[in-house]
């Protein structure tokens, strides 16, 4: 024979936290509304987002110049090198104990923000 495909019934619960639901809660009204208005909340995530990105853009930015420079592609500016090498020390490293008490510390906030500046010390 030929392969058929069953949809059988199941009884299910749907188990949330309440900081999903006001998630959910929050991206529902964004969309639903779709006038353009958005809410506190909305607005805080959005300006994380795009700090997030730009972050982001910034060092993938520094680590094509260091890899460029190392490949002989552009001349070492030692200047830019001691700083990308000052920034990799201010950050984290995840498997570090303190890093993960004070993570798991400032992820206990009411709200659950977790900034890079309890970090970079």
């Amino acid at each position: 024979g030929e392969a058929t495909m069953l949809f059988a019934e199941l009884t299910y619960t749907l188990a949330t936290e309440e900081a999903e639901r006001i998630g959910v809660d929050h991206v529902a009204r964004m969309t639903a509304t779709g006038s353009g208005e958005n809410s506190t909340v909305a607005e805080h995530l959005i300006a994380q987002h795009s700090a997030i990105k730009m972050l982001h853009s910034r060092v993938k930015l520094i680590l094509e110049y260091v890899k460029a420079s190392e490949a002989g592609e552009v001349p070492f500016n030692h200047e830019i090198l001691r700083e990308a090498y000052a920034l990799c020390h201010c950050l984290p490293v995840l498997s570090t104990d303190k890093f993960k008490t004070d993570f798991y510390d400032v992820s206990k906030i009411p709200g659950g923000e977790v900034g890079l500046s309890p970090f970079c010390r």
